[in-house]
């Protein structure tokens, strides 16, 4: 009995000293700096496991910063830091490959790390380049693929909460995804119907340019099947379309956007069940999409009364806004509007937020979001369900 006692103490007292043996990280980096080399390997892999227990990488301090911390060959000749947190230029949404240099822990060694400080809801993307290589965090799991920019990693404030409504769950039922065999269905048209679709009802239907990027990084489907089955929102049709090769024109105030959409409107009106109103459709688009969501609220209102407009890109001719601005046009008293974007953004925030101004110039309220994100497919996953809420949610706004 006695044996036991004192091997329990003794695990007791393993375990408490391994709790103990790193108060943060810039006491490992103390202890790191005065090891031995043929030390650092050991102490590195045992603060990595320390850090992995407490909150893991990219390592969040109380006081607003992230390190983040890179384990090497100690052969690298530069690391650097990639990310949203800071761009090409003000008017280029590439991130600037430049980025942040790491710097060696200690001379010679493999350990390399910086420390910067975000917003406390701030939610950003990243990647390491070492030595001209991308690649994601190897110590985040965290990453995802971000289309665009490839594999990404993801750094998050305390103060951000993730979409849980992005994630699948088993004991929700799922809707289906049907695509449009028809002749004239180019760009692709894919349709979602919400789970036990009744023929007998009506649908409110969401409209949105972009459509596999909704589908497959987006996750609209789940974010709609989890919705629906928690009563948040009402049971709703989604059409999904393709851009046309030239992402850029097809997005661009172009005529042709408006007669394809008439076109598919037209089809899934008379093909399914829904609600034939403009009041119960919404286009929603992200990017060059928001702007063509625009677009389609100011010229086509009577066939949607209500856009969402998530980081629009509002980069076009002057031509096309002068008559909006000067008052000789004015848009749908009846139009519902969303708009959001991030404050990493650069120009994207600026004209979002003329936009809002422009808007309660001439009567309307428009709902605006603004969050500590980027131009990214991650961000606007996160918006998605508040956007969805706020225009078919079954609560009173």
């Amino acid at each position: 009995m006695r044996l036991a006692v004192l091997l329990l103490c003794l695990v007791v007292s393993t375990a408490s000293f391994a709790d103990e043996r790193f108060t943060g990280f810039d006491h490992f980096v103390s202890q790191y700096q005065s090891a031995r080399a043929e030390a650092r390997p050991e102490l590195t892999r045992a603060f990595v496991e320390w850090q992995q227990a407490h909150g893991g990488f990219p390592i969040v301090e109380p006081t607003g910063h992230a390190v983040f911390f890179y384990v090497g060959t100690g052969q690298e000749k530069d690391v650097r830091l990639i990310g949203e947190f800071r761009r090409a230029g003000y008017y280029n949404h590439a991130w600037d490959p430049a980025g942040v240099p790491l710097v060696r822990a200690a001379e010679g060694g493999a350990v390399f790390f910086t420390r910067l400080s975000f917003e406390k809801d701030a939610r950003l993307e990243y990647k390491f380049v070492i030595d001209g290589a991308e690649k994601p965090d190897p110590l985040n799991p965290r990453t995802y693929d971000g289309a665009i920019v490839g594999v990404v990693s993801e750094v998050s404030m305390p103060g951000y909460v993730p979409p849980r409504e992005a994630v699948a769950r088993e004991d929700v039922p799922k809707g289906s995804l049907h695509v449009v065999e028809e002749p004239w269905a180019t760009p692709k048209v894919t349709i979602y119907l919400p789970a036990k679709y009744d023929a007998a009802k009506r649908y409110p239907v969401i409209y949105t340019p972009d459509g596999a990027a909704w589908i497959n990084h987006l996750k609209l489907p789940i974010i709609l099947d989890n919705l629906i089955a928690e009563g948040s929102i009402e049971p709703v049709i989604a059409v999904m379309t393709d851009p046309t090769a030239d992402r850029s024109n097809w997005y661009q105030f172009n005529p042709d956007y408006l007669s394809y959409l008439e076109k598919v409107v037209a089809y899934v009106d008379s093909h399914y069940s829904t609600r034939a109103r403009a009041e119960d459709r919404l286009h929603l688009g992200t990017s060059a999409g928001g702007r063509i969501a625009l677009y389609v609220g100011l010229e086509r209102p009577q066939l949607f009364r209500n856009v969402a407009l998530l980081s629009p890109s509002l980069m076009g001719p002057p031509s096309y806004y002068e008559p909006w601005f000067s008052r000789r046009r004015r848009p749908n008293p009846k139009l519902r509007i969303w708009l959001s974007a991030g404050s990493y953004e650069g120009y994207i925030v600026q004209d979002t937020q003329m936009l809002e101004t422009y808007f309660k110039s001439v009567g309307l309220k428009p709902k605006t979001v603004y969050t500590h994100q980027g131009h990214s497919l991650g961000a606007w996953r996160y918006l998605a369900p508040d956007v969805l809420r706020y225009f078919l949610g079954t609560k009173p706004r």
